[in-house]
C-alpha cells in the first residue's frame, strides 16, 4: 500500500516545525482549544434538543479516530504553526482538530433499528477527549480511572451494572490485551482480536453467565490501544447481553469520538 497523503502532510509539517514549537506543544494545544472556545462563544447559541432516555427492549431493557494518524500534540503543533493553510488537506486537518474540541456535537445514530439524535457534550480526561450524551450518562473521575455511568440507574437488581471505564497502563497494548484475556479465562466465552473499528488496537470480549444463552448474561468488552506515551489506553465496557444493541452500541459509537490529545515520549502513568 502507498503512503497515506495525510501521513505525508503530517511528516512535512513536522520537518518544518521548530524545536521551540515542540517544547511548547502543550501550550499550543491550550491555545487551539481557547481559540475554538472563543469562536463558539461568539456564535449565536443554538437551542439544545433534549431527548428522554428510551428504555431498552428488556426492561424489558473505528479509534480513537486516527489518534496515531495525527501523531499527537507535536504533529498538530508543527502543522498549525508552520504549514501553509492554503492547501486543502492541511485546512481539512485544522477543521478536524477544531471539530474535536467543539464544546458540543450533534450525534445521529441508529439504535435497535431506530434513528436517534442527541447533543453530546465534550469531556476532557488525562490525555484524551470524548463526547458524552449527558441526558443518559455522567463522567466520574476516580483515582487513575475515569468512569462513564448511567445517570439514572435501574432500581431492579436483576439488571447487571452498565458502565465504561477509561484508564492507562504502562505496558504495550498487546501485552495488556494478553493479560486481560488471562484474567477473563473463568468466563464461559472469551475472545481477543485486532480491530480497526471503533479504534485501532485490541478488543478483548467476554460473556459471563451462560455464555450467551440468557438475556442478563454480563458482557465485558475491553479496547486496548497505544497511548502515544509508551503504554496503553484500556477502555472497559460492561453491560448485559440484551442491551448489546442499546448500551453496547452507544458505547461503541462513543469510542468513535475518543481522541488522544498528547503524545509525550515519557512513560504512561497509572495511579
Amino acid at each position: 500500500m502507498g503512503r497515506d497523503p495525510w501521513d505525508q502532510e503530517i511528516a512535512d509539517g513536522l520537518k518544518k516545525g521548530t524545536d521551540d514549537a515542540m517544547r511548547h506543544k502543550d501550550e499550543i494545544w491550550m491555545a487551539i482549544k481557547e481559540r475554538i472556545h472563543n469562536e463558539q462563544v461568539q456564535k449565536p447559541a443554538e437551542p439544545e434538543t433534549r431527548f428522554a432516555p428510551r428504555e431498552s427492549k428488556g426492561r424489558r431493557r473505528s479509534g480513537r479516530r486516527a489518534a496515531g494518524w495525527i501523531a499527537g500534540t507535536a504533529a498538530a503543533a508543527a502543522i498549525v504553526l508552520t504549514v501553509s493553510f492554503q492547501t486543502a488537506p492541511v485546512q481539512a486537518f485544522i477543521d478536524q482538530v477544531k471539530e474535536w474540541f467543539a464544546p458540543q456535537k450533534t450525534v445521529e445514530q441508529e439504535l435497535e433499528g431506530m434513528p436517534e439524535t442527541s447533543v453530546d457534550q465534550l469531556h476532557e480526561g488525562a490525555d484524551y477527549v470524548i463526547y458524552i450524551d449527558e441526558s443518559r450518562f455522567m463522567m466520574v473521575h476516580e483515582s487513575g480511572v475515569d468512569r462513564i455511568e448511567l445517570k439514572e440507574k435501574p432500581t431492579d437488581d436483576r439488571y447487571p451494572e452498565v458502565f465504561m471505564e477509561i484508564s492507562q497502563e504502562r505496558i504495550d497494548p498487546k501485552s495488556a490485551a494478553e493479560q486481560l484475556q488471562k484474567e477473563l479465562q473463568t468466563y464461559p466465552k472469551v475472545e481477543a482480536n485486532l480491530v480497526d473499528e471503533p479504534i485501532q488496537g485490541w478488543e478483548v470480549r467476554a460473556v459471563g453467565g451462560t455464555g450467551g444463552k440468557e438475556w442478563d448474561d454480563p458482557v465485558i468488552r475491553y479496547y486496548v490501544f497505544d497511548n502515544g506515551q509508551g503504554g496503553s489506553f484500556v477502555v472497559k465496557q460492561q453491560y448485559f447481553l440484551e442491551a448489546s444493541e442499546g448500551f453496547g452500541a452507544r458505547f461503541h459509537n462513543m469510542m468513535k469520538e475518543f481522541h488522544i490529545t498528547s503524545n509525550h515520549n515519557g512513560e504512561a502513568t497509572k495511579e
